[in-house]
C-alpha cells in the first residue's frame, strides 16, 4: 500500500523540561552572624596560641633561671671547696699565691711598672711569704662574690681593673688634684710622719689600711665582691705586719706607694675576690704583736 498523504501523522513527544530550583535569597543577617562567629573563632585560636606561647616562653625563662641559679650554686661550692683546699695544703697555698704573683707582676708591667725593681721583688716576695704561715677561707667573702664563671676569669678581669686602679688612685701625676696623687701623697706622708715621730704601729696600720680600702673601693670589681670591713683588716693586717724594710723602700714617696700597692696589697684583694682566701688571721682586727 502507497503512502497516504491525508492521513494524520502523530506529532513526536516533545520531553518536559526540568524545573530549575532557584536558589534561596542570602539573608544579610545571617551573613553577619556567621561572619560575626567566623572573627571570634579565629580571635579565640590566636588568643589561645599567644596564651600557649606565652606559657612556653615563661617555661624557658623560669628553666634558663633555675639552671643560671644551679650553675651559679656549683660554682659557688666549687669555690669554697677549692679556698678550703688551699687553707688545708700550705705548700699548694705557697704554689697557688707564687702563681698568682707572677701573673699580677705581668698585668703590672703591661702598665709601666719596673717589676724587675727590688722594690717590687721584695715585695712579691712579702706576699708569697704571708702564704707560708697559711692561709684561710673566707666566709663573707664567698657569700658577697661577685657572679664570675670561675677564678681563672675571675683573675684575668680583676687584674686588669687593678692595675688600671692602681694607676688612677695610688700613683701621683703632674696634676695636684688628681685623685692618685692626692692618695699616694696622703699615704706617703702618713707613713713618714709615723716613722718620725716614733708611733704606735697599730695606728699607722689602721690609719694606712682605710686609705687604701677606700681607694680599693673606687675600683670596678673591688667594691661589692667584698665586704669592706673585712677587706680593711685583710689590708690592716698585711701593713702592720710587712717587713718594715719593704714599707720603708716604698712608702717613704708617694712614687713608691703605686708599687706597694702592686707588689702587695694587689695580689691579696685578688686572691680574696677570686679565691675567697688570705692570709691567716688576716681577716680579724689587726692586733699590733712586734715589740
Amino acid at each position: 500500500m502507497g503512502w497516504n498523504p491525508f492521513k494524520k501523522v502523530k506529532p513526536p513527544k516533545i520531553p518536559s523540561i526540568p524545573k530549575i530550583p532557584m536558589p534561596p535569597m542570602p539573608d544579610p543577617a545571617q551573613i553577619a552572624r556567621d561572619a560575626a562567629k567566623a572573627a571570634e573563632d579565629a580571635a579565640n585560636a590566636a588568643a589561645k596560641e599567644a596564651a600557649k606561647q606565652a606559657k612556653a616562653a615563661e617555661k624557658a625563662a623560669n628553666d634558663a633561671a633555675k639552671a643560671a641559679e644551679k650553675a651559679a650554686k656549683d660554682a659557688q661550692k666549687a669555690a669554697v671547696k677549692a679556698a678550703n683546699d688551699l687553707a688545708k695544703n700550705t705548700q699548694k697555698a705557697v704554689e697557688n699565691t707564687t702563681a698568682i704573683v707572677a701573673k699580677n707582676a705581668e698585668s703590672y708591667a703591661h702598665q709601666g711598672f719596673d717589676v724587675t725593681s727590688d722594690a717590687w721583688k721584695e715585695g712579691s716576695a712579702q706576699t708569697i711569704a704571708w702564704s707560708e704561715e697559711g692561709v684561710e677561707f673566707v666566709k663573707e667573702a664567698a657569700e658577697d662574690a661577685a657572679a664570675w664563671a670561675d677564678a681563672n676569669m675571675c683573675y684575668i678581669g680583676l687584674n686588669m681593673a687593678l692595675t688600671s686602679g692602681c694607676v688612677a688612685y695610688f700613683t701621683p701625676k703632674p696634676a695636684p688634684g688628681d685623685p692618685g696623687t692626692v692618695t699616694s701623697g696622703a699615704i706617703s706622708a702618713t707613713y713618714l710622719g709615723w716613722l718620725a715621730t716614733k708611733g704606735a704601729n697599730t695606728a699607722m696600720a689602721m690609719t694606712l689600711g682605710q686609705l687604701i680600702t677606700d681607694g680599693m673601693f673606687l675600683i670596678p670589681g673591688v667594691k661589692g665582691a667584698v665586704p669592706k670591713k673585712t677587706m680593711q683588716n685583710v689590708i690592716t693586717n698585711a701593713i702592720g705586719t710587712c717587713n718594715p724594710a719593704v714599707l720603708s723602700v716604698s712608702l717613704a714617696t708617694p712614687a713608691g706607694v703605686g708599687i706597694f700597692i702592686g707588689s702587695v696589697i694587689s695580689p691579696i684583694v685578688a686572691q680574696l675576690v677570686c679565691e675567697n682566701v688570705a692570709p691567716k688571721g688576716f681577716t680579724k682586727a689587726y692586733k699590733d704583736t712586734k715589740k
